[in-house]
């Protein structure tokens, strides 16, 4: 999770100074403090995607209310050593990095189940700038679908003027496709296997 919450600035102002009460000696304050300064670019560290960080606002706002949720749970008990603590901070850590990723990709896989160029919203977590994110689907059933999805998307890539973008955004299956069908081979009609790395 990144600063593109509206509400993490706030909880994670708060976050730092109620940890640093707690009764352990100037190390385990520093470790802690290091933990949670670090959060945003050890986010998009971990995330380890083949796609754009691109995700939906309203699926970024429930992870991130799932992770205030348990943060200040935790920070409900003064009980645990620093070596608990730290332990359960990048418990949370992790688990917030899995549900980001799942949400990414999941929410650009139901956008290639459409036949051709579709679009969504999102906002990067990279920059936390709003796009309707682009992708190509390739549901399609028949010949004349193909034929049309083609057709669309070669008149959008000039549209966008972005090559970099348009490649960013299409799976590696579909990159390939199209290199072979510019080449004249003859593509498949049959449902290509759906790749997303990550």
């Amino acid at each position: 999770m990144r600063k593109c919450d509206p509400g993490f600035t706030t909880h994670f102002t708060t976050y730092k100074p109620r940890f640093s009460l707690w009764p352990w000696g100037l190390g385990g304050r520093s470790a802690v403090t290091k933990l949670l300064q670090t959060w945003p670019g050890d986010t998009l560290q971990e995330l380890e995607l083949r796609i754009p960080a691109e995700i939906p606002m309203n699926c970024l706002h429930h992870i991130a209310v799932r992770v205030y949720e348990r943060l200040d749970k935790l920070l409900q008990s003064k009980r645990h050593s620093k070596a608990v603590l730290l332990k359960d901070l990048r418990s949370i850590f992790r688990e917030q990095v899995q549900m980001l990723r799942k949400a990414i990709v999941e929410s650009r896989m139901k956008c290639e189940r459409h036949c051709g160029i579709a679009q969504y919203d999102t906002v990067s977590c990279t920059t936390c700038d709003f796009s309707s994110t682009p992708c190509f689907g390739y549901n399609c059933e028949s010949s004349e679908e193909w034929e049309e999805a083609l057709k669309g998307l070669f008149a959008y890539i000039p549209a966008m003027l972005n090559f970099e973008r348009i490649n960013a955004t299409m799976s590696e299956t579909w990159h390939t496709m199209l290199e072979n069908s510019t080449e004249g081979q003859q593509m498949d009609r049959s449902l290509p296997e759906r790749k997303i790395d990550c």
